[in-house]
């Protein structure tokens, strides 16, 4: 099937769901304003968004949405024992992977600024016996990751971030020498029709998504703040993957 069809279905599957959501929580579609969202209207839109989460984006993962983050997770080059932070960590899809693969000597870091969300990870966590998975309520744009971090993760959460570059900046320059970051999320199609866009940014509104936040583009930061960079595209460029390794900050000098 061809991808932008399967990009277009999944659209209208969404569409269901999130009228479903409207009808049953009328107030989501009317705390979503346009434009970017402060911290404030994320945690309000995700604590209503959240009993409905996982059946919304359904059918992203019906399409191939969590091979590429799976992908994501596999560009950390992690090793057993690793601290690994998830930034926006949301219903916690990526703790059973990061957990399994930083090991029992490993910490896993899961962050997020919705209450409800996070008690979705937590119940995650519980029903797969993750031990070595800690969660922190806090806004994503001004945490600061434990001073061991080797690996940090954002899916879908770094590019509603106003300052994006400058969170990046500072998440590269707190992690140590050659650890790794990956950024997934959506991005502003280059060679699709203007008001399949539009179409795209409408159907995506339940989860904060605007037509203010095409200009975002946290791939170019991620290239400007690491070396030996990855960068991929999927579902007809609707989709990034940017990934790369931290600069060692002082050439020469040993710790």
């Amino acid at each position: 099937m061809n991808r932008t069809v399967k990009t277009l279905i999944a659209a209208l599957v969404t569409t269901a769901g999130a009228l479903a959501v409207q009808r049953r929580r009328a107030t989501v579609s009317s705390e979503v304003s346009p434009g970017v969202l402060d911290p404030a209207g994320v945690r309000r839109l995700y604590d209503r968004v959240a009993p409905f989460y996982d059946l919304l984006t359904a059918p992203y993962r019906w399409i191939g949405a969590g091979r590429i983050a799976d992908q994501a997770i596999h560009q950390l080059q992690l090793r057993p024992g690793d601290t690994v932070v998830d930034l926006g960590t949301g219903t916690g899809r990526n703790l059973v992977a990061l957990s399994k693969a930083v090991g029992p000597d490993g910490d896993v870091v899961g962050v997020d600024l919705s209450p409800e969300m996070l008690s979705r990870a937590d119940a995650r966590i519980t029903d797969h016996h993750l031990t070595n998975v800690e969660l922190v309520e806090t806004d994503i744009a001004t945490y600061q990751p434990p001073s061991e971090t080797r690996a940090v993760i954002a899916t879908y959460a770094i590019e509603m971030l106003p300052n994006y570059d400058d969170v990046i900046a500072r998440l590269v320059d707190r992690m140590p020498d050659q650890g790794r970051i990956a950024v997934l999320g959506l991005r502003d199609p280059d060679n699709w029709p203007e008001w399949l866009i539009r179409l795209g940014s409408a159907i995506n509104r339940p989860f904060g998504v605007s037509q203010d936040y095409r200009a975002h583009r946290p791939w170019e930061a991620i290239a400007r703040h690491t070396t030996d960079t990855t960068y991929i595209e999927a579902f007809a460029g609707a989709v990034y993957l940017a990934a790369g390794t931290t600069r060692e900050l002082h050439p020469g000098v040993s710790g």
